[in-house]
């Protein structure tokens, strides 16, 4: 029976999973660290060796330019012809890391979406961001359509963000990642201390006397209410916010829902903040969700084929 590879390509690991028949689930799910790669093709080779895969669909973190992924944060290009020609596969399919994700919402159920804020659904437009080791954001319009984008890399709203964490110095700080992901908390706490630590350690700190972490995980809530609450103006996101990731899920389980509520609507004038009653926002909480989105995609591809 043949197979299809799903690989999720990411800043820190490599995830793969295989499936096949009705391709309902994920099956032999792993990862490899992506400091242990010496070449992708050799991976390929080992994951589709007597495996009998036919199809791969691979996300990437980085835009997705005329069938090819440079990554944002790593030096890795890859392109999907040049895959499929090489490897001699039935289909190929390379996607955006978020632009996975957003296939993914169909494939959740309502236990894998843990409620902030509940919300009515006006129109078909789902907005998901996630803050990892970057800042990764798509828009999904219906079921179908995902639009990713570079949302993490844009500079706009980086100096409001900074007064978040009382950094006034913008040279350090340009992009909206380096003030919205799990290395900006890094970065800020080793900004303010000297000291240098993972944004994991700098989570598990919060609640303790450690009060420069205190002080970034309540900065870096707040930042990210603002954002959403902006990105959901922005594109309207009647059927919901989704927020994803290993840190938000972390940071879910300390975090003042009623404040981030409060953050959420801000200083917002009425017909907005009216707007924004009606977003729903969610906590993405079922793991491998590009794995699973790029599951979805295929059975998306392989239905219209």
């Amino acid at each position: 029976m043949s197979k299809v590879l799903l690989i999720d390509i990411g800043g820190t690991n490599l995830r793969y999973a295989y499936s096949d028949g009705d391709f309902s689930s994920l099956n032999e799910t792993n990862k490899i660290q992506l400091s242990c790669i010496k070449g992708f093709d050799e991976i390929l080779t080992n994951l589709t060796k007597e495996k009998d895969v036919d199809s791969l669909v691979i996300s990437v973190a980085g835009p997705k330019i005329n069938g090819s992924i440079t990554m944002t944060n790593r030096d890795f290009s890859i392109n999907e012809q040049d895959i499929k020609n090489t490897f001699k596969f039935k289909s190929c399919h390379l996607l955006n890391d978020w632009e996975s994700i957003g296939h993914s919402l169909a494939a959740y159920e309502s236990s894998d979406i843990a409620i902030i804020k509940d919300g009515t659904k006006f129109n078909e437009n789902s907005f998901f961001i996630g803050p990892g080791t970057g800042l990764g954001a798509a828009l999904l319009i219906g079921d179908d359509n995902v639009i990713p984008t570079e949302i993490g890399n844009t500079t706009g709203l980086t100096k409001a963000l900074l007064k978040n964490y009382a950094i006034d110095n913008a040279d350090h700080f340009r992009t909206l990642e380096d003030v919205l992901s799990g290395k900006a908390i890094s970065d800020i706490y080793e900004y303010k201390t000297g000291q240098r630590l993972s944004s994991e350690d700098i989570v598990q700190r919060y609640g303790s006397d450690d009060e420069m972490a205190n002080y970034i995980i309540d900065g870096f809530i707040k930042s990210l209410a603002e954002t959403i609450s902006d990105m959901a103006l922005t594109f309207i996101a009647g059927r919901g916010i989704y927020i994803a990731g290993g840190l938000i899920r972390s940071i879910f389980q300390i975090m003042d829902k009623e404040k981030f509520i409060e953050y959420f609507y801000g200083d917002k004038k009425l017909v907005h903040l009216q707007i924004l009653e009606m977003i729903k926002i969610g906590i993405v909480e079922k793991e491998h969700a590009c794995l699973h989105g790029n599951l979805n995609f295929y059975k998306k591809h392989i239905n219209k084929a």
